[in-house]
């Protein structure tokens, strides 16, 4: 029971990881988490990554419109 557990448990933190590098689950830091101060570079690496996330998005609108206009 404990090996499910474990392994449910590594799975399901790989699945948010995976989630929040594909840009389908947005994740924002706060500035402390149980009083420990988030460090800047984890901060600003969760922010470039949203940022990224919206330039993808539009530049696959960009190419759809483009596509539509030839159809």
């Amino acid at each position: 029971m404990r090996f499910l557990l474990g392994w449910t448990i590594k799975l399901g933190f790989l699945a948010v990881v995976y989630l929040t590098m594909t840009g389908n689950l947005k994740v924002h830091l706060p500035e402390t988490i149980l009083g420990f101060e988030v460090p800047a570079p984890a901060r600003q690496w969760v922010d470039r990554n949203a940022q990224i996330s919206d330039i993808a998005n539009k530049t696959q609108t960009g190419f759809k419109q483009i596509s539509d206009s030839f159809k």
